[in-house]
């Protein structure tokens, strides 16, 4: 059977389990070269294309196993709170070092674990970090796209493992 490519795009016919393989894959490396080719705003209007293409064929291999469309949010809410997760997380480790210098700089012991503490709640030291982060500009990007990779491996791994469950439902004629 050849590959309806029409189902990978558009949610407006059915995708078979192979063809819902091969979607994946292809939004998959499109979601990729966003990544690299794109800077911070055109990549996220792109991000938008990615999870509409994702959504149709989702709704797709749903039409081609008689299941209803709504289901379609599952793997969409997963891989999203997933890759927020991963993303926060990846931001937080990248930021922490130069927190952690500037906690330094500002006379804060960072071996002592009460002193780092008690820092991390003075509004006073967290409005001088914000303000410094302001000032970075490229540093605090920096920090930020550290995220990029990690949270978009996370997600397309969530939507990959669901695709699992979507591409063994049964044909329904």
């Amino acid at each position: 059977m050849p590959i309806n490519f029409r189902a990978i795009l558009l949610p407006d016919t059915r995708a078979d389990a192979d063809t819902f393989w091969l979607g994946l894959g292809l939004i998959a490396l499109a979601d990729a070269l966003r990544l690299t080719v794109l800077d911070a705003g055109p990549a996220m209007l792109a991000w938008l294309a990615i999870l509409f293409f994702l959504s149709a064929l989702h709704i797709n291999r749903l039409r081609d196993a008689g299941r209803q469309g709504p289901l379609v949010i599952v793997p969409l809410a997963a891989g999203v709170a997933v890759k927020a997760l991963v993303a926060v997380v990846a931001v937080t480790v990248a930021i922490l070092p130069g927190f952690m210098d500037y906690l330094e700089s500002q006379g804060v012991d960072i071996n002592d674990p009460s002193q780092v503490q008690a820092a991390g709640q003075d509004e006073e030291l967290i409005a001088g970090f914000q303000q410094l982060m302001i000032e970075n500009e490229a540093d605090t990007l920096a920090a930020f796209s550290a995220g990029d990779w990690p949270s978009a491996i996370a997600f397309w791994l969530t939507v990959f493992a669901i695709g699992f469950w979507f591409a063994r439902m049964p044909r329904k004629v």
